[in-house]
C-alpha cells in the first residue's frame, strides 16, 4: 500500500469528520423553533434528494458509465505494470476466493453486495422522501436533532463495517442501505431545524462527501486483500 493512498484516506476521513462537526454546529446556531417551511422549499429539498438517489442507483448498477473517458488511461496505466490483471471480474470484483464475501447471487447472476445496499438503500430513501413531501405536518425540534445523530451514527457504522477485515454479506448489505437512510436523515433533520433550503443542500452536498469517502475506504480495503494475497494477478 503506497504513502500517497494511505494520504488520501486519512485526507477523506479528516473531511468528513469536520463536515459531521460542521452539521452539528450549523443547528446548534441556527434551530428554530417558529421557522415555517415553506411547501415549495420542501419540494425543491425533495427533488434534490430523489435526483442524487436516482444517479446514486444507476452507479450501483452501472458503476462505470460516467468514466468511459477515462479508459484509455486506465489502459495505459495497466501496459506500465509488468504483471496484467488476468481475472475475470463477477459484481465488479475479481472472481476470486478472497472477495466472496463482497458480492451475492442472485439467479445465477453476481451482484456486487455494497452496491445492492446502496441502490435499495436509495429506492427506500426516495419513497421516505415523497412520504415527506406528501405529509403536511411539521417535525419537531427534539426528532429533527434525533433524526442528524441517529444519521450520524449510521453513517459513522458503515464507514467502520467497510473496514474492518472480516465481511458477513449480509451484514454489509444492510450497512449500506443504513448509510442512505442516514443521509436522508441527517438532510431532513437539517432542514426542519434551520428551515432553510439552502443549508439542506449544503448538507446534500456533505452526504456526497461521506458517500465519497465509503467509497474510497472500500477501494483502500479491497487493495489490502490484494496486497495480502498470494497470487499474481493484483486486481487492485
Amino acid at each position: 500500500m503506497n504513502l500517497k493512498k494511505k494520504n488520501d484516506i486519512f485526507s477523506y476521513i479528516f473531511l468528513s469528520f469536520v463536515a459531521a462537526i460542521l452539521i452539528i454546529v450549523l443547528v446548534y446556531f441556527d434551530a428554530s423553533k417558529t421557522n415555517v417551511i415553506n411547501f415549495y422549499d420542501k419540494l425543491f429539498v425533495a427533488g434534490f434528494v430523489i435526483i442524487g438517489c436516482i444517479f446514486g442507483i444507476s452507479l450501483a448498477f452501472f458503476p462505470r458509465w460516467y468514466k468511459k473517458s477515462l479508459k484509455s488511461s486506465k489502459k495505459s496505466q495497466y501496459k506500465k505494470h509488468k504483471i496484467v490483471a488476468s481475472r475475470d471480474r463477477k459484481g465488479h470484483h475479481p472472481d476470486c476466493n478472497e472477495f466472496k464475501n463482497h458480492v451475492i447471487r442472485i439467479n445465477k447472476k453476481v451482484f456486487c453486495s455494497g452496491c445492492i445496499g446502496l441502490a435499495i438503500g436509495a429506492f427506500s430513501s426516495i419513497i421516505l422522501v415523497i412520504i415527506y413531501l406528501a405529509v403536511n405536518s411539521k417535525i419537531t425540534l427534539i426528532i429533527s436533532f434525533f433524526l442528524i445523530y441517529i444519521g450520524l451514527i449510521l453513517i459513522t457504522f458503515n464507514l467502520i463495517e467497510i473496514i474492518i477485515p472480516y465481511r458477513h454479506k449480509i451484514i454489509h448489505i444492510f450497512s449500506n442501505i443504513f448509510i442512505m437512510i442516514g443521509f436522508l436523515m441527517i438532510v431532513i433533520g437539517v432542514f426542519e431545524i434551520t428551515g432553510s433550503k439552502t443549508y439542506a443542500v449544503i448538507s446534500i452536498i456533505f452526504t456526497f462527501l461521506w458517500l465519497n469517502t465509503r467509497i474510497q475506504l472500500s477501494n483502500f480495503r479491497h487493495s489490502m486483500i490484494c496486497d495480502k494475497c498470494k497470487e499474481k494477478c493484483k486486481m487492485y
